[in-house]
């Protein structure tokens, strides 16, 4: 009879296995950073991987409800897994029967889950880790955010990395100044907030202005033309914003239906090009306000200062206040046609990025999001927050590809020899110091490679005698159990480091 081969049962697509030696550097990089957020105020919290759909479509952004994982069956409906972990503290903040004292300083780990083109640093399932500060505003809260991030990369061994800062405030002033209606206003962030998921900026919007200024021209059956897609179906962005500014469209109506509906809406013909050539030169304006802090701030209160006075006092007092806290004014850029997670953001929002060979990798990010305890139905909650996550294998990616800090020196002892008495005599180890201690039965050759792929520095031959091998000197030396134990005191005092 032949056997049967089974096919192999292969990885879900966009994940990945982490194997020890790989895993161990994700958990240093998360343990690193909790320490650092820890001194910085902020303590550990967890909330559920599952949670309910509902919770990020009220107020996630479009780049974060399409990417939902649904689970279903079951009785699941309704539920997702988390594909980011800030609402879900948000949420618990909100709930919470007593309410923590504010301002509120949380620390957040796990995995969370998108539904996204995978590729190069893009997996489905990654981990996030990041502070939230709940209950304080303003920007010096703004700033401790921004420091707390760039600190804890700094600590990592990462000298200078970049610091990205824009403002979603500034974007959501002006064009509310800009003369379009509200509706017309929120459904341009709507499409913003999907192009800013794709890692565009500001300057997306100037398609959808495009198509209006078509349509200004155009009437009859072809006035639905400016609106198609390149394939000549409706654009979903265009049939969104339509459905927006004219909420009482219901059913399948045509794009020259809906553009007649606009036209007696709005009242507007005689002024919406004025309306519309504003907007573009908003847009426009905001794409080129990118470069060294000094400088655009210089060009904001010369261009948009009258304009959105708020906005550009916020800017210029986190500005000063980030060199006050320490972060190199000549390391920050800003860049104000950002649009990262328009839609979810209210205000400041910013990026880290580590140079590498092959360019900028972003490893972190976040901003400000006032408003979100209140979405969530904390109506009696002090609802500012602000935030910021790592991605842990971005920045594994980043790394990875430059200069690894210095490791510390592997400790750990591999016990050999008589079965009884290794095992004994690791009990014993176990017992009195706090390093790796691990038994096997292996030839002296396989055990030194055991050893160093465990990254102890020692072995221990239980024989009639003890002997202890320094495989960093490749010495050898008899020694008593009470001898051994002090030796292995003295090595953890010396490195810093308290034995049990």
């Amino acid at each position: 009879m032949n056997a049967v081969v089974e096919r192999r049962v292969g990885l879900a697509r966009g994940t990945r296995d982490w194997l020890q030696s790989d895993y161990a550097r994700l958990r240093g990089y998360e343990r690193a950073l909790m320490r650092c957020f820890a001194r910085a105020g902020y303590r550990p919290a967890r909330t559920p991987v599952l949670e309910m759909s509902e919770l990020h479509e009220r107020k996630s952004g479009a780049g974060i409800v399409g990417k939902l994982f649904e689970v279903s069956g079951a009785g699941m409906a309704g539920i997702c897994l988390r594909p980011e972990l800030t609402a879900g503290l948000v949420r618990a903040y909100v709930e919470a029967e007593e309410p923590p004292l504010l301002p509120w300083r949380a620390a957040v780990s796990g995995p969370v889950f998108r539904f996204q083109p995978t590729g190069k640093g893009v997996d489905r399932e990654f981990i996030q880790t990041g502070v939230e500060l709940i209950g304080a505003g303003g920007p010096a809260a703004d700033a401790e955010v921004v420091w707390l991030a760039d600190w804890s990369l700094r600590s990592l061994g990462v000298a200078a990395p970049r610091v990205r800062v824009g403002h979603v405030g500034l974007i959501l002033e002006l064009l509310g100044g800009a003369g379009l209606p509200p509706a017309a206003t929120s459904a341009l962030i709507e499409s913003l907030s999907e192009a800013a998921s794709e890692g565009k900026g500001v300057n997306t919007l100037e398609a959808a202005l495009d198509r209006l200024t078509a349509w200004m021209g155009t009437a009859g059956a072809d006035a639905a033309a400016p609106f198609a897609s390149p394939e000549g179906e409706p654009d979903p962005a265009v049939d969104r914003l339509f459905r927006h500014l004219v909420p009482d469209v219901t059913g399948r109506r045509s794009g020259g239906e809906i553009v007649g509906r606009l036209r007696s809406k709005w009242e507007l013909e005689h002024s919406l090009h004025e309306v519309l050539e504003n907007v573009r030169g908003i847009v426009r304006s905001l794409s080129a306000l990118r470069g060294p802090a000094a400088d655009v701030l210089a060009r904001l209160d010369r261009e948009f200062a009258a304009k959105a006075p708020g906005s550009v006092a916020a800017i210029a007092e986190l500005c000063d206040m980030l060199g006050r806290l320490g972060v190199d004014p000549a390391r920050v850029e800003l860049d104000l046609g950002f649009g990262r997670g328009v839609g979810f953001y209210t205000r400041m929002i910013f990026e880290l990025a580590v140079d590498t060979p092959d360019g900028p990798v972003e490893v972190c990010g976040g901003g400000r999001y006032d408003g979100l305890a209140r979405v969530l139905g904390g109506l009696d909650r002090d609802d500012r927050g602000a935030g910021f996550a790592f991605g842990l294998e971005r920045l594994d990616q980043a790394l990875a590809a430059t200069a690894a800090p210095a490791e510390k020196p592997a400790r750990g002892w591999l016990v050999m020899g008589e079965p009884r008495r290794a095992a004994a005599l690791a009990a014993l180890l176990r017992d009195r110091v706090d390093i790796p201690v691990v038994t096997a039965e292996l030839e002296m050759e396989a055990a030194v490679a055991y050893a160093k792929s465990l990254g102890l520095d020692r072995i221990v031959e239980a024989g009639p005698e003890i002997e202890v091998w320094n495989l960093e000197h490749g010495d050898v030396r008899s020694v008593r159990e009470d001898e051994l134990i002090e030796q292995i005191k003295g090595r953890l005092s010396l490195a810093g480091e308290d034995a049990r």
